[in-house]
């Protein structure tokens, strides 16, 4: 899952997730098209991007679609640490 991707670096917790979760085909589906979205071009409107703040604080969040999100830390020279995919609202 990693390989491939220009800017997108994945900590072992997103990995994880990603793995462990009750994700549905569809949903899987939809987090690799987020994924390869974020890695082109963070600024595409279905991502909707955002700054997350409170406990939160430093990281981003990047829509997948429905309620599903991925978060992500940004580091130098544009790349991104992803932390994890996650129902809206879940830790």
């Amino acid at each position: 899952m990693a390989d491939g991707y220009r800017s997108l670096d994945f900590t072992a917790a997103f990995l994880e997730t990603f793995a462990a979760r009750d994700f549905t085909a569809g949903d899987r589906a939809a987090i690799l098209k987020a994924l390869r979205l974020l890695d082109e071009n963070e600024e595409h409107p279905p991502l909707r991007v955002r700054k997350l703040a409170g406990d939160r604080e430093g990281s981003w969040s990047a829509s997948v679609g429905g309620s599903l999100r991925l978060s992500f830390e940004r580091l130098e020279a544009g790349r991104k640490r992803m932390l994890t995919v996650s129902k809206h609202y879940d830790r």
